[in-house]
Order: C-alpha cells, then sequence, then structure tokens
C-alpha cells in the first residue's frame, strides 16, 4: 500500500466522526484573484506545515501565528494550512487560528473525499479548498467543485500527471489547477512534472506548481512554464530566513 493509499485509508476512518463545529462569519478573500492578479512575477502561497510523511518533523517548535506573522510581512499572496492531523501533525484549529490573524486568503491543505469535509472547511474558515485527482472519481471531481463553490469557496484542483489533467478537463474547467511536482506514491519530486503538464492546460485557468520548489534555478525554470502561482512548503519551513529565500529567488533586497 502506497502512502497515499494508507493516507485516505486513515481519512474514511476519520470522517465518520468529524467534530461538530459552531458555525462562525470569516470575510471571503478570493486565492483566485491573488493568483490571478500577483504581488511578484508569480503568486506565492506560502504554506504552515509541522510535519510531512517524507521529511518527518519540519518545526519542532511550531508557531503557526509566528508564521503567518512572517508571511504577511514578506508580502505573500496567500497563505496554505495543513490541518491533517494523522500524518502530517496539522490541526483545523491551525486554520481557524491564521484566519483570524491574517487578512490573506487562506487554502485548507487536506485530503479531501467526503462533501462534509467542504462544509467544514467554510465553518473553519478557509477561503479555497484544495480537491486531489489522485483520490476522486470524476462525478465526485464534478460533485464537490460544485457543492465548493455553493458554499463560496476556492477550489485549487490538484494533479500530478497526464492522465489526471485528463480526467479533470473532460468533466470540469475549473479556474485554477496546480500541478503538484511531487508523486504521491513515492514522494519523490520533480519539477519536469510541471514543465510536460503546462503545456495541456488550456489558456483561461491559473496554473500553479507546487512542491519541490527550493532553488533561484527552479523559479526560472517555472518561470518558463508559465505559471501563475507557487506554492511553497518545505523550502520556506526549513529555512531559519524565509525573507533570504525569497530574496534570493526574486532579487529582493
Amino acid at each position: 500500500m502506497s502512502i497515499l493509499d494508507t493516507i485516505v485509508a486513515h481519512k474514511k476512518q476519520e470522517i465518520q466522526s468529524l467534530p461538530v463545529r459552531e458555525k462562525l462569519d470569516f470575510p471571503k478573500r478570493s486565492l483566485y484573484d491573488a493568483m490571478q492578479f500577483p504581488k511578484r512575477s508569480m503568486g506565492i502561497i506560502a504554506e504552515i506545515k509541522k510535519a510531512s510523511p517524507s521529511k518527518g518533523v519540519l518545526s519542532t517548535d511550531f508557531q503557526p501565528l509566528e508564521i503567518a506573522d512572517t508571511y504577511e510581512k514578506l508580502n505573500v499572496d496567500a497563505i496554505s494550512v495543513l490541518t491533517d492531523e494523522r500524518f502530517f501533525q496539522g490541526r483545523a484549529s491551525y486554520l481557524t487560528e491564521v484566519k483570524h490573524h491574517t487578512n490573506l486568503p487562506v487554502l485548507r491543505k487536506d485530503f479531501i473525499i467526503d462533501e462534509a469535509q467542504i462544509s467544514e472547511s467554510k465553518i473553519i474558515g478557509a477561503d479555497a479548498i484544495l480537491l486531489i485527482a489522485a483520490i476522486l472519481e470524476k462525478s465526485q471531481l464534478q460533485e464537490f467543485y460544485k457543492a465548493a463553490e455553493e458554499q463560496n469557496l476556492d477550489v485549487l484542483v490538484e494533479v500530478h500527471n497526464e492522465q489526471e489533467l485528463e480526467n479533470v478537463l473532460s468533466v470540469l474547467f475549473p479556474k485554477m489547477i496546480g500541478v503538484n511536482n511531487r508523486d504521491l506514491n513515492t514522494f519523490r519530486t520533480s519539477l519536469s512534472t510541471s514543465r510536460r503538464l503546462a503545456e495541456m492546460i488550456p489558456e483561461g485557468i491559473l496554473f500553479v506548481s507546487e512542491s519541490g520548489i527550493k532553488t533561484r534555478e527552479d523559479i526560472d525554470y517555472l518561470k518558463r512554464t508559465r505559471a501563475n502561482g507557487l506554492l511553497v512548503g518545505e523550502a520556506f519551513m526549513a529555512a531559519d530566513d524565509k525573507r533570504g529565500v525569497l530574496s534570493a529567488w526574486f532579487d529582493e533586497d
């Protein structure tokens, strides 16, 4: 069983007992607008995550609000928050806290396999959700995308290969597609995935490259793929000097 299969199997058990949460009112902030009109040559979605299956614990002194403060000061375009508990040591409460604390759009990063998770995402304060094509049937993609739009949530539809992208485009014309450069079965990364799939993404769909982005050379490479945005996690979480990372990538003083 692959890592992805293990995560999904656990998620199926987890959703059987989703907690009842108090519905709060949050202002909507558009992830789509943030990627369409970025502050730099490409939009930056900066991720808050404590751990990952491939790297283990990324931050021993994990302070989500301090990280959110840093990202906002760095003028990123949006924040992604990992909410999966078992494999990424995230929490839904982290997202709610970050949403209260920042003026940036907040993306919920989790493994959504049930419509109840979409409603939960709205309740906890997400502005956008991730739908992973690798773990959803075509009919689910359609249903979940529609359900998210009805709840005024932006959707980043994530693909990892040509077949997944073809499956998505056969049933949807999403506003945003995220190309994950990480193989979710092996958790290895290759930016060539973004290069290959970028050629298949129709005009009119915003393209976000995800995972494996570490150096100025990576940024220059992805600029040539017409990426509208980048989702960056481990490169930021592992860096003591996050400003230095961005400065090196975009020639900022």
